[in-house]
């Protein structure tokens, strides 16, 4: 791959969905992953968009990106979708919630005394296998995805990158305060279309990113050969 003749697509940091007016369902990611690799990508790309969730304020942005503000998952989808095209490469390092409320309320949920309340889900949007048939009509479309798992890393990123039907995945152990989320030292299990695996890290997310990215262009042409 030659990144100055691509668009790098990334979507970061987490969703919100809404209980009511004063609550939702979401999770810790802080969007720093995405924020490192669309800010290593400036410059070595042809263009850089970065699409963003809610996550840490130091994180929404990048300097010399163009920046894509959502909250929900159904806004990210529109989101990718609008600007993902041929010659592209996306990266959904993003941490959508899988579930919405099936019915959310206009206002604030009451709290009654001795009685429990039931809530209701609905599955969100799977962006990336949403993504299927488009790519299926681009010769140069190019999509990794991102597995954080609490357990059992290896399968069920192999699983991911089947069904997404992926080029890359990139498999991180997460905890609740440990690695994984927030600004602590990580570790990538990066497996290719073919099955075949890389580790990158122990490192800081900042030289992850680069190092994920130098990884992900180095490998794209030698797939193309082998399909060829």
């Amino acid at each position: 791959m030659n990144p100055e003749e691509f668009r790098l697509v990334v979507a970061s940091g987490p969703t919100r969905e809404w209980l009511d007016p004063v609550r939702f369902i979401s999770n810790p990611s802080t969007g720093q992953t995405g924020w490192s690799l669309a800010t290593a990508a400036v410059g070595r790309f042809r263009d850089v968009v970065f699409i963003s969730g809610p996550g840490s304020e130091r994180f929404r942005t990048v300097e010399g990106a163009s920046n894509v503000l959502v909250e929900t998952t159904a806004e990210m989808t529109s989101a990718v979708r609008d600007h993902i095209r041929d010659s592209c490469l996306l990266i959904m390092s993003a941490a959508p919630a899988d579930y919405t409320p099936t019915e959310a309320s206009d206002q604030k949920i009451k709290k009654v005394a001795g009685e429990p309340y039931t809530l209701t889900l609905s599955p969100t949007t799977d962006i990336l296998k949403s993504l299927i048939p488009l790519a299926a009509g681009w010769s140069a479309f190019y999509r990794v995805g991102f597995a954080a798992e609490t357990r059992n890393l290896e399968e069920y990123a192999r699983k991911k990158l089947a069904e997404k039907d992926l080029d890359f995945i990139c498999a991180n152990q997460v905890y609740k305060s440990e690695a994984g989320f927030g600004d602590h030292p990580n570790t990538l299990l990066v497996i290719d279309k073919k099955g075949e695996t890389s580790k990158i890290g122990p490192a800081t997310k900042d030289d992850l990113a680069v190092r994920l990215l130098d990884h992900i262009v180095a490998q794209i042409p030698a797939k193309n050969r082998a399909v060829i």
